[in-house]
Formats: structure tokens, sequence, C-alpha cells
């Protein structure tokens, strides 16, 4: 791996155990990029076409900063040549040129249309056209709608600022720094969401009038709310339990630890009091699953090491807090019957969903290999829907529209095809092994957010969860920050404190 900053101490008349500050630039993208960030859920989950717009400005702005030529500054030495070229560092990173396949793709079924759009004042429909059959197609569809304009619109932003976090931040202090403004900005969307079930508005910021009744916090659907504050939930976890490991070693205050708690305690909170039944689910599997692993973890120090007394109390009573609130929660009417209709009969509290999942994977069927095209899916869907009449009628709700399959794991297969979706998939293999491999494994932060990131891929594959932007684009910054974070973390818990310590800008390709 090559090093891209030497780890020497940047100023020979620093103290060796200080901190040197962020390059200007380093520290102008982490503005950008913080403030980007912890925009996507305050614009509603960024799910009307004037937000993504914004963001998409954001994206931009931040991959101009990570890509500009990072020279000498005051109290900063001058980086290697190889830190200097960020062009250079950008070829070599799998997510810049499996981000570049898949919009190229788009673009491809954009400009090969095999159905164009129609509609008049009652209705719309497909008309087929000549298109060039062995080429990616998709639907011609006028922009302000769902199709590939707008696909590229969101995917283009995610792609600048998953390489613009990738290229542009050689330190871990930057992703840190970003964390914890993620962290802090998930307790204010905490706080709105339980300030508004107190109040019993009907309007989000008591303000805006959304389309759906049951939305939370910011979030017009609570199921994008409850994903995106489960992934809230991992983060502040996983900074609690590397803070508090250094902060035994009398690297940092307890305090912060303490706060990454709160923080996790409120969004896990507000997951609950969302109602949305597959994001409490996931929340109860992460909690299960993150205290047994750490459990085990303290039980193999134990018996190599001695007592871990000291790590085992603040986990029995953190677990034994959120247990307990969990239980109080459930005693709300609202949080309660939702899960009462879905025990009292399980298959037709699912029925809705399971027909319009079969209609879905027929059409996926059809054109598995090269998709229908990005966002042509709630336009070519009826065209398989009207083989299931009680698709629109299921669950006795009146007659409802579909605009999505309510799985994501057959949505994004079915318009982008298995040719679209390999670039995604290596990406995420290759972001999976980056993070477990060295001492990743061995790393709070790197490993709960995997974990959060695994199961928002279960939860997906039972809602619609990845089609909120908010909820994508921040996942997706945080997947590969994950591996970022464990290669540039060198915390070494035995360093007694007071020993003088480097906080290293190294960085790898």
């Amino acid at each position: 791996m090559r090093s891209f900053i030497s780890n020497q101490n940047p100023d020979p008349a620093q103290p060796l155990g200080t901190r040197p500050p962020l390059h200007p630039l380093e520290a102008a993208l982490l503005a950008v990029t913080g403030l980007h960030l912890c925009f996507l859920p305050w614009a509603l989950g960024t799910m009307h076409l004037w937000s993504q717009l914004t963001s998409l400005g954001f994206s931009f702005v931040g991959f101009f900063l990570a890509l500009l030529p990072r020279r000498e500054a005051s109290g900063w030495s001058s980086p290697s040549p190889a830190a200097r070229s960020a062009t250079a560092r950008l070829h070599r990173q799998p997510v810049f040129w499996a981000g570049l396949v898949v919009l190229g793709y788009i673009a491809a079924q954009g400009l090969n249309p095999a159905w164009h759009y129609e509609s008049d004042a009652d209705s719309w429909w497909l008309e087929p056209v000549v298109h060039v059959a062995w080429l990616p197609a998709g639907i011609d569809v006028p922009f302000p709608l769902s199709g590939p304009g707008r696909s590229l619109v969101i995917f283009g932003s995610l792609w600048l600022l998953l390489c613009s976090v990738t290229v542009g931040f050689l330190r871990r202090h930057s992703y840190r720094v970003l964390f914890t403004l993620l962290a802090g900005n998930a307790l204010g969307l905490a706080l709105l969401g339980l300030l508004q079930v107190a109040t019993g508005t009907t309007r989000i910021f008591w303000v805006y009038l959304p389309s759906n009744s049951a939305f939370s916090s910011s979030f017009i659907y609570p199921n994008h709310a409850g994903a995106y504050l489960n992934l809230m939930v991992a983060l502040a976890t996983g900074l609690a339990l590397w803070s508090y490991r250094r902060a035994r070693h009398g690297l940092e205050k307890i305090s912060l630890a303490a706060l990454y708690t709160l923080v996790a305690a409120g969004a896990g909170l507000m997951v609950i009091f969302s109602c949305s039944r597959g994001s409490i689910i996931m929340l109860l599997a992460f909690t299960l699953f993150s205290t047994v692993a750490h459990a085990l973890r303290l039980m193999r120090r134990r018996s190599a090491a001695g007592s871990t007394r000291p790590e085992i109390l603040p986990l029995v009573l953190t677990f034994a807090a959120f247990l307990g609130t969990v239980l109080v929660s459930f005693n709300t009417d609202k949080v309660w019957n939702r899960f009462a209709e879905m025990l009292a009969n399980p298959v037709a509290a699912a029925q809705d969903r399971r027909v319009a999942r079969e209609a879905a994977t027929e059409m996926l069927a059809d054109r598995w290999v090269l998709g229908w095209g990005a966002g042509g899916f709630r336009h070519a869907f009826p065209l398989y829907a009207q083989k299931h009449p009680a698709i629109y009628l299921a669950g006795g709700e009146g007659r409802k529209l579909w605009e999505h399959a309510h799985n994501d794991l057959i949505e994004f297969p079915l318009e982008l095809g298995l040719v679209g979706l390999l670039p995604v998939l290596f990406v995420i293999g290759h972001g999976v092994w980056q993070g477990l491999r060295r001492r990743g494994r061995r790393n709070a932060v790197t490993v709960l957010l995997l974990l959060g990131c695994g199961l928002l891929l279960l939860h997906a594959g039972v809602d619609f969860v990845l089609q909120n932007p908010a909820v994508l684009l921040t996942a997706g910054v945080l997947f590969v920050a994950q591996a970022r974070w464990a290669e540039l973390d060198e915390l070494k818990p035995t360093t007694p404190p007071g020993e003088a310590r480097r906080d290293s800008p190294a960085a790898s390709s």
C-alpha cells in the first residue's frame, strides 16, 4: 500500500503528541460534506426535485474541492507528490470506475428508449418505439418524472459524494468530525420527532402538510425515518464504544462516550415511535447482535488478560436501559397496534406486498439481463399488475398506487438488470473486504457500521428504504467510510496514559 502523506510530525517545532491542523482544502471539503449530509434528512428526506438538485450541487462542490492539489499551507508540511495528485488517487478507487460505468449505463438506457411515455388529462400509458434490442433500453419519460434523467441526478450526486469522501479525506480526524456531525444531526431529528409525537401535530415542522399523514420527524414516510435513524444508532454506538476504549487509556474524556450513547438512545427511541415495523425489528436485531458480539469479545479478553469488569458494567446498564425503554414504548397504543395487527393476521397484513412482489418478480424475469430502465418501475409495473387485480385493493385500505415495489432487492435489479448491477455488487464486496481486513474486525466503528448497512439491506428486502436519497447517500458514505476509518485508525489500547502519540494523517490507496 502506498502512503500519500508522511507520518512525520508536520511541524518540527510542534510537540509530537499534538494533532496537526487539517489542510485548508480538507477542512473546506469536510465543511461542505457535513453540511450536505446534514441537509439531506431535513429536506423532507430529499424526495423532491429541488432538494435532489441542491444535493447534486453540494456533491459537485465537494468533488471540486477534493480534486484540487494540496500544496504547502501554514502549520502543515508539504504533502508528498502522491498526496498532491488527487486525480491519481481517484483513478485507483473502485468506486470511481464502478460509478462511472453505472452512470454511463443509465445514460445508455435513456438514449435508447424502448417505450415512450404518453398521457392525457385522465390517464397515461406507454407506447413501444423502435430501439436497439441488444443495448440497454429504458423508458422515454419527461424529466420531472421518475426516469433516467431523475436517476442520473440522484446517482450522480451519490457517485460524486463517495469519490470526494474517499479521495479527499486523508485524516482519521476528518471522518471523526463528520461522524460527530451526523450523530448530532440525528439527535436533532430525534428530538424533532419526539416533539411532534408529543404535540400530536399533523404537519412536518408544524407547517408543512405532507402527502402521508403517518410521517415521522422530517421524513414523509416513517419507514425512511426508521431506516435512517437505525444507521445513526449503528454509527453512534460504534463511536461510543470506540471513545470508551480511548477514555480507559486516558486519551480523551469519558463524557464523549456518554454523549454518543445519548445519541444512540435518542435515535433508537425515535425509531420505535416511528411505528415502522421493519425498522423496529432491525433495531432489535442490531441491539441483540451488537450486544452478544461485544459480550463474546469481553469474555475472550477476560480469559486472556483477566477481569473486564470496567467494560461489562456500562454494557449491562446500557442494554438494560434500552430494553426498558423498548418495553415502555410498546405500551403506547400507536406502536402496539401496528404489531398487534401483524400478529393477529400476518397473512392479511402482508398480502398486498406479497402480490406486488409476485408481479415485480414476473417483471424482473422478462428483462433480468439489461433491465427495464432506471426509474422505470412505476411506469411499466401496471403492465404486470393488471394480471393481479387484487394488488390495487389488497389490505382493505382502498385503491393503492404502486410507485415502488416495496422491495429494493427486486426493484434495483429490475431497473438496472444484471449488467448494470454488477459494478455495484463489486463495490459492495470490495468495501466489506477492505473493512474486515487487517484490524477492521477489531474496530467497533467499522464492525457496527457494516452491521448497520447489512441490516439496512435486509430492511430493503421488505420495503423501499433505498429509494430515499437521504438514506441512500448517507448509507453510501458510511459504507465507504468504515473501510477508510479502519485503515486510518491507529488507536493502540495498550498505550499508557501520558505516552506521546501521533495522530497520523497517513492514507493508503
